[in-house]
């Protein structure tokens, strides 16, 4: 298998620059640089709700019968 090689590096960073993921990433960096957005901190992460299945309430009913 052959491997790619960049000739020059340059041209290949404009061309990296110039696509829509990179444009846009570049974007949202520039904006949390300046402060525009606050980050994580607005949406903790929640642990998950408790389970509220009746499965030991089955079994207990089962168990009965």
């Amino acid at each position: 298998m052959a491997k790619a090689v960049i000739e020059d590096q340059e041209q290949f960073m404009a061309f990296l620059a110039a696509q829509p993921l990179c444009k846009w990433a570049a974007q949202k960096q520039r904006e949390i640089d300046s402060g525009m957005h606050a980050g994580h901190a607005r949406s903790p992460v929640r642990p998950p709700a408790a389970k509220n299945d009746n499965a030991e309430l089955a079994a207990a009913l089962s168990s009965m019968a």
